[in-house]
């Protein structure tokens, strides 16, 4: 039975998930709604055991003085700041929301919007720029002429690099033109087999799921 359960309540409501895209009897697509809503009440209950599960694994790091405990710690910290200050901010929106007569109120000097705008915000963008270094370490290592297709991907990198720029069409007008084909005609044919292929192994996956070939969610 604690096998046999899960597998009927997936198959139950995968199935009932793919007859609202698939029919159009009214009473299918009622049920795959409210099964949706029971997901996203699911949902909330796993972001919750989520939080707890960080707050035990990170604790006990801390507690236990473990390699980057440190780290551990100030994520606890941040964790708990935004939760109190987003808390303390929709008090205080609720409080000014009854003073209006229920009217919604938008409050942009908590400590929530200082936290986010100058702490988070600014902490992401500083990610996102030392990642640029890593990509043109990997663009570098990839581009290396070793065989036809990674020259072939040179050569177009190279195109494409320099027909975005001015100073290719300055080079040779022909190089906007032919980075504009390039972009638009093999690459554009490139990303929709890939998601054409993503999307089949997508299906592949959801039916083994549902018929209960693979149980993923029976793993502990």
């Amino acid at each position: 039975m604690r096998n046999r359960v899960p597998v009927f309540i997936c198959g139950f409501v995968g199935i009932f998930m793919i007859l609202k895209y698939f029919s159009t009897y009214s009473p299918f697509a009622k049920i795959a709604e409210e099964l949706e809503q029971w997901g996203m009440v699911t949902l909330s209950f796993a972001i919750v055991l989520g939080v707890l599960n960080l707050i035990k694994i990170n604790l006990k790091a801390v507690m236990e003085r473990k390699k980057d405990w440190g780290y551990k710690l100030l994520l606890l910290v941040s964790m708990f700041t935004m939760m109190i200050a987003g808390g303390v901010k929709w008090y205080r929106e609720e409080m000014a929301g009854r003073a209006t007569g229920g009217l919604p109120v938008a409050i942009h000097d908590s400590l929530f919007d200082f936290m986010f705008d100058h702490v988070y915000f600014p902490l992401s963008a500083t990610i996102f720029a030392l990642l640029a270094f890593f990509v043109a370490s990997a663009a570098f290592r990839a581009f290396r002429a070793k065989n036809v297709h990674a020259t072939l991907l040179l050569v177009a990198a190279v195109i494409v690099m320099i027909g975005r720029v001015p100073i290719g069409g300055a080079i040779w007008k022909g190089f906007p033109w032919l980075q504009e084909w390039i972009m638009t005609w093999p690459n554009t044919a490139g990303q929709r087999a890939i998601q054409i292929g993503a999307a089949i192994g997508m299906i592949a996956t959801g039916l083994r799921v549902i018929f209960g070939v693979e149980k993923p969610y029976l793993k502990g």
